[in-house]
């Protein structure tokens, strides 16, 4: 802890005394943890969710028609 400390006091610090606790400890997922698929959660590629958050942005405004997978929001 003493050395977290030190690294601490430099200008800008190399490490933190809690990213020196977070160290300490494996951060590897079990082999017995579940899966997506356990819980019941299909993922989904981002190149399919992707057009549902930026549909406003499209270059013809958020009213021009949605190509592809994406929902038209109504102003209703």
């Amino acid at each position: 802890m003493l050395k977290a400390f030190f690294l601490q006091m430099a200008p800008k610090p190399l490490l933190t005394p809690d990213q020196v606790k977070l160290l300490r400890h494996d951060n590897v997922v079990s082999p017995t943890a579940l899966t997506l698929a356990d819980l019941g959660i299909t993922a989904n590629s981002v190149e399919a969710e992707v057009p549902t958050y930026l549909w406003r942005y499209r270059a013809k405004g958020e009213y021009a028609e949605i190509a592809g997978g994406a929902k038209f929001r109504n102003a209703e």
